[in-house]
């Protein structure tokens, strides 16, 4: 599999651990977290200021994106980023939600997004799966 950037965005510490640590098993290195979506809409739209910083590793390919979080859900990430993508360089950039919720509600409401391209429940996705879904994405 080609090089991934990946933004993990999950206000669970242990959630974010368990799948950097996966990201990391299938070779997906470059990796950024954030603990809410205020603080990941803010580190998005900083967007010079991270090409400079990280280069290699910025924008990223993949956001995993949880729904349940505090200040900003994965909802309102969504909205506000679907304008992000209009003002910065984030159009090869794809949303998987990442969360504990199996609501058809909420399938439905995050595939009203074409940049969202799955929803993975936590915990119920094997490894070689969730590789298959990134490599699908990225080639």
């Amino acid at each position: 599999m080609k090089p991934v950037n990946a933004l993990i965005i999950d206000d669970s510490e242990i959630d974010r651990y368990i799948l950097k640590r996966q990201l990391n098993g299938i070779g997906v290195n470059n990796i950024f977290e954030n603990d809410d979506g205020a603080t990941a809409l803010e580190f998005l739209k900083n967007y010079d200021k991270n090409r400079e910083s990280h280069p290699d590793e910025f924008p990223p390919v993949v956001i995993f994106l949880d729904i349940n979080m505090p200040l900003i859900d994965g909802f309102q990430f969504l909205q506000e980023f679907s304008e992000l993508r209009e003002k910065f360089d984030y159009s090869q950039c794809t949303v998987l939600m990442y969360s504990s919720s199996e609501r058809v509600e909420d399938i439905e409401r995050a595939s009203k997004y074409g940049f969202v391209a799955d929803f993975i429940v936590k915990g119920e996705t094997p490894v070689e799966v969730l590789k298959e879904k990134i490599a699908f994405l990225i080639d």
